[in-house]
């Protein structure tokens, strides 16, 4: 089998496996690294061949922009401590605790590789975490911290990162030299990223949905490359216009190129998800191979050593941290008393360190060789020691954290008592709009019963589907919507209707539909 054939069957098993995921309410990143596993163990699969560097320029840009897309600007500042605290403290102490552990275990590889080792491991994924905390009510506060962790963990993991590797290719290091240059392209990578956001956004905002949505994805590969080409950080700068880009994706875009955008990026993210974890399995196959049946034992057994400093750092980390805190406010009763709920949270959020695709794509991207032309001496070991550890990480708290939530017995009805406060006013919004129109004489009554009745109408049916997909209303909604499609189909069958208008018409009962979905696999 050549390596097209291979790349389309491992799409296709890595999707049926996405999907038997979202039956089972796992989360994806989980069967992913699952069936990655299981590629170690199938001989006759072609290896594929791929350039590190360009792998990471193909991955990590486009991951980073739908990060920094997601998360919720507001509460990123508002518990701006916590994330700074966890994506820069965390991440400088983890990279140095597993560089020397590496170093330890492998004394004759070189301090370039640990630390590209250690800084590559540090940064946890949010994504199977927060899919996982769809399914309990938990606050906001939680999610937002542990998404604004993931965006610029990547980010301070990946400038170590390049340090590292650069030492590896020059083969000496300057701490002070590196300093001075880290805070170059750190600063320089964040104003050009404002700057790129700011113009290619405004210069999307100006297209048609369609074309505006495939710019969008334009936008990331320009500003890293652009960045790089500078010499300062590209994953600096995608973070920053992204950031930036969320905000004029709310104000300047219209609805259609909204909801066009946010199902294209579903979709591709998925995608790059599935081709990761392909990749990083056919390594671990080859890698393994090589490997005699004493070293793959030896080296499982250092994984899982790392994996649990890893973890254990985190914890004492967190822990730590809100110890201090609770300390310093142990004579205010009221913020002693949320102190206990930011406790559950510490809990929560400690056992939520799972790796992800960062962590893998930085792994494969590694060189093949030095600049002499010799391989680089370890980087299969960090390729293998970056898999198991991912796999423990998003096996062993991935599949207990759902129980852990349901232990602690967390509480809140924040979500959706202020879905509902804010759906209210904006329904009163719109009476008292239609009233407007009303008096100004551009409705007549006719207009202004059939609008209001419409909004009401609209209100009332979202405020169901918010509660549960269940409802008897909402059953009955799609019950009679399917009843139409099949109508509609039965009329294009005897030739009652065009090929052209049925299209149309599909299209209506589709958008009526899914007006209130969008399609997240968790």
């Amino acid at each position: 089998m050549d390596a097209i054939n291979t790349l389309v069957l491992l799409m296709f098993i890595a999707i049926l496996l996405v999907g038997g995921a979202q039956k089972l309410g796992i989360a994806y990143p989980i069967a992913l690294v699952v069936g990655g596993a299981f590629l170690g163990f199938i001989p006759t699969l072609k290896i594929i061949d791929f350039d590190p560097n360009t792998l990471l320029v193909i991955v990590l840009p486009p991951i980073l922009f739908y990060a920094s897309y997601s998360i919720s600007s507001k509460e990123f500042i508002r518990y701006y401590r916590e994330i700074f605290s966890l994506a820069i403290g965390l991440v400088i102490a983890t990279t140095c605790i597993v560089a020397f552990l590496f170093k330890w275990l492998f004394p004759e590889i070189s301090w370039g590789l640990a630390f590209a080792f250690g800084a590559l491991i540090s940064p946890p994924d949010a994504t199977a975490a927060t899919a996982i905390l769809k399914h309990f009510h938990t606050t906001s506060r939680l999610k937002a911290i542990l998404e604004g962790e993931s965006l610029i963990n990547d980010a301070s993991s990946l400038v170590i990162y390049k340090f590292a590797v650069l030492a590896i290719i020059d083969g000496s290091f300057s701490l002070k030299f590196a300093i001075l240059q880290g805070f170059y392209v750190v600063a320089a990578g964040i104003i050009v990223g404002l700057i790129l956001g700011y113009i290619l956004n405004k210069i999307s905002s100006l297209l048609n949905p369609v074309l505006a949505v495939v710019h969008s994805f334009v936008i990331p590969y320009m500003t890293y490359c652009f960045a790089n080409a500078l010499g300062i950080s590209g994953v600096l700068a995608v973070v920053s216009c992204g950031l930036l880009g969320a905000r004029i994706l709310s104000t300047q875009f219209s609805p259609i190129t909204r909801v066009l955008g946010w199902a294209s990026w579903d979709i591709v993210i998925i995608f790059l998800n599935c081709f990761i974890f392909i990749l990083i399995g056919l390594e671990f196959r080859d890698i393994i191979h090589l490997m005699s049946f004493q070293q793959i034992w030896l080296y499982s057994g250092y994984g899982a050593i790392m994996t649990f400093a890893i973890i254990a750092m985190r914890v004492i980390w967190i822990y730590g941290r809100r110890l201090l805190w609770h300390y310093r406010i142990r004579k205010d009763s009221e913020l002693v008393r949320q102190s206990k709920i930011y406790l559950l949270h510490a809990i929560i959020s400690s056992w939520a360190g799972m790796r992800g695709i960062v962590s893998l794509t930085a792994a494969l991207a590694l060189p093949l060789s030095l600049p002499d032309g010799n391989p680089l001496v370890g980087r299969d070991i960090v390729i293998f020691l970056t898999f198991e550890i991912l796999f423990l990480t998003l096996v062993i708290p991935g599949l207990t954290l759902p129980l852990l939530i349901k232990w602690l017995k967390i509480r809140t009805q924040q979500p959706i008592n202020e879905m509902s406060e804010a759906r209210k006013k904006l329904a009163e919004i719109a009476v008292h709009e239609i009233n407007k129109l009303h008096d100004l004489k551009h409705l007549d009554d006719s207009g202004r019963k059939l609008l209001c009745t419409y909004f009401s109408s609209r209100h009332q049916i979202t405020e169901l589907f918010s509660i549960s997909e269940e409802h008897e209303i909402e059953q009955a909604r799609h019950h009679v919507l399917k009843k139409q499609r099949e109508y509609l189909l039965e009329m294009w069958i005897q030739n009652e209707v065009t090929d052209e208008l049925m299209s149309r018409l599909e299209r209506e009962l589709d958008m009526e539909e899914v007006h209130l979905a969008r399609g997240e696999i968790s």
